[in-house]
């Protein structure tokens, strides 16, 4: 899978994808699929969730996600990327990713946030979040930005499939939905928005072409 990265705004020339596809699709009911009819889930999620006005960023190994991530900092001028889930912190530590001492930064002096997903659906370009990955987004100290970590073990063809993945492991929950267009950012639960996240200026998944992520 080969991404682009040049673009002409400000801050995110390093991370436009070549999936532009003219004007941005209408909104849309979640269960409708996206405008990318391409075979590769990996392909057919990154089209669809590039059209809603994320920003997709293909890693085709541990060492290019660290590689692209400082450069993502380097060109913002972030000092500090928040994560509160342990596993994911010390997955980017044993790969490599060097930060300022964690004790001095919290939610709501970071820069931009990072966490895993539950799944990435393809056929809508969405992104699924359990309850623990999404909780901070209802905060208001949440950061402008938030970075998903995912690989292939995060993909699903469509939300019906996600869904039925949830109820499998997490029967007792509801899963959360992270749905973009390039008017509103909006985190669901059983959809019913949880935040109106219009604060958080963008959204980018880093998706590293691993079985898993760990």
């Amino acid at each position: 899978m080969d991404m682009s990265t040049e673009d002409s705004k400000p801050s995110q020339g390093l991370f436009k994808t070549t999936f532009s596809t003219g004007e941005t699709q209408k909104k849309m009911p979640l269960t409708v699929k996206g405008p990318s009819n391409a075979e590769e889930m990996d392909v057919r999620f990154a089209e669809n969730f590039s059209a809603n006005g994320g920003k997709f960023i293909y890693c085709e190994s541990n060492s290019k996600l660290i590689e692209l991530l400082n450069s993502l900092k380097v060109e913002n001028k972030w000092n500090y990327l928040f994560t509160w889930e342990h596993q994911l912190k010390n997955y980017l530590r044993s790969i490599g990713l060097e930060q300022e001492e964690e004790h001095e930064f919290f939610m709501d002096n970071s820069d931009a946030a990072i966490s895993q997903c539950f799944t990435l659906l393809a056929d809508e370009g969405v992104i699924l979040l359990t309850p623990d990955q999404a909780t901070n987004r209802r905060l208001t100290s949440f950061p402008p930005h938030h970075i998903i970590i995912a690989s292939r073990a995060n993909l699903t063809p469509n939300l019906e499939r996600g869904l039925d993945m949830f109820r499998e492991k997490h029967f007792d929950k509801l899963p959360s939905l992270i749905e973009l267009n390039e008017e509103r950012k909006i985190c669901k639960a059983n959809h019913a928005r949880l935040l109106n996240a219009s604060g958080t200026a963008s959204v980018y998944v880093f998706y590293v072409d691993v079985p898993e992520i760990g």
